[in-house]
């Protein structure tokens, strides 16, 4: 079934995991928004096939892959669909204030917020805490800053080498789904936007160490 939603997707790892889990619910969005880098990825083409055939949605493509592009902005602002799953570029910032305030931009981050802000928290809450969340929340201009909607905690995976590669897109998604099946019925989480660290992009000697860890 197709709920009010539109899924903004990229040609990444993250998108195709966000897709074969909607798929797999037997949610789909309105419509699908793609912004295209212009490689190859068959994975990705064969899902967009697939659902295509089944007519579930409306397909917009993109030949830009980036999310401030002024084209890309307008048509955003003039669907009719408020709510929007972002699964955009690696690094890509949304700069346009009008269409954050507008929309909600809907964003899953691998970390426990407001307490993990930033870049591959996902290793940094193993290594401080042994153990894995994700936040799904509204976007805003500040990162990682906006209304909280869902904090799940996450089963250490079998096979920790797996973490980033897969582990990461996939409770990334089903902590999404969750969102979006419960959309009408979400309270936002009321947490103290207390003065906490941004993390970086962890050191390679720093993850090593993460996934060498006893767990």
């Amino acid at each position: 079934m197709s709920e009010n939603f539109s899924l903004l997707l990229s040609n990444t790892n993250r998108s195709i995991q966000y897709l074969k889990t909607f798929e797999k619910s037997g949610i789909f969005p309105k419509k699908i928004v793609y912004l295209d880098n212009k490689k190859k990825n068959n994975i990705l083409k064969k899902i967009f096939e697939r659902i295509k055939s089944d007519k579930k949605c409306y397909f917009k493509i993109f030949k830009s892959n980036n999310i401030n592009d002024n084209t890309v902005v307008r048509y955003l602002l003039n669907i009719r669909e408020k709510n929007i799953v972002y699964s955009g570029y690696p690094g890509s910032i949304i700069t346009n204030n009008h269409l954050l305030n507008k929309k909600n931009l809907l964003h899953s981050h691998s970390g426990r917020l407001p307490d993990f802000r930033g870049s591959t928290t996902i290793y940094y809450s193993l290594l401080k805490n042994k153990t894995i969340y994700c936040s799904t929340f509204i976007m805003r201009k500040k990162i990682d800053s906006g209304k909280i909607l869902l904090v799940k905690k996450y089963p250490l995976p079998k096979n920790i080498l797996n973490i980033d590669s897969s582990y990461d897109h996939l409770i990334r998604a089903k902590n999404m789904l969750e969102v979006i099946k419960n959309l009408r019925n979400l309270k936002i989480i009321n947490k103290k936007d207390k003065k906490t660290l941004s993390y970086y992009v962890i050191h390679p000697a720093l993850r090593t160490i993460t996934l060498n860890k006893k767990y």
